[in-house]
């Protein structure tokens, strides 16, 4: 890709980011790379203009999930892809069996769990097409979401 946008709400997390990027791949010669404090659910970018957009375990914190989607498929050319991981369910039940033991409840934190059924109604609630969506379950609850424009 010719141009990069990396995005996130937390400033800390793009803090994070700038120090784990090395100056010459922050802008080489055959990608410019821009960190961005942004809303997913209301991206500064023009509708149909970006290629692709990866959400790397993150759908599970944001709180407007239609609106993030829809805002997701707005900025996607046509064709564009978008790529996710997120936690199924069940990654939650596990975790609250092991916090219980400290005296902690998962559910009750800032942290959103869904089943794979539930995650195909929002990406086609956004506008994806049933025959360009793939959403899988890998090892114990990890969710991989494929999607196409």
């Amino acid at each position: 890709y010719g141009r990069v946008i990396g995005c996130d709400y937390s400033d800390a997390m793009l803090n994070e980011a700038s120090t784990r990027i090395r100056p010459v791949e922050l802008n080489s010669e055959k990608t410019r790379l821009n960190l961005v404090r942004c809303d997913v659910a209301k991206m500064p970018m023009q509708a149909g203009s970006v290629n692709a957009l990866h959400a790397g375990a993150a759908m599970h914190c944001w709180p407007e999930l239609e609106d993030s989607l829809a805002e997701i498929y707005r900025v996607l050319k046509p064709g564009g892809r978008y790529f996710a991981t997120t936690f199924e369910s069940s990654y939650f039940k596990s975790v609250n069996a092991v916090a219980s033991g400290i005296n902690q409840n998962v559910s009750q934190q800032a942290f959103q769990s869904f089943t794979v059924e539930y995650l195909r109604e929002l990406v086609l609630g956004a506008g994806f097409e049933e025959d360009k969506v793939k959403i899988e379950v890998v090892g114990a609850a990890c969710v991989i979401i494929r999607c196409e424009k």
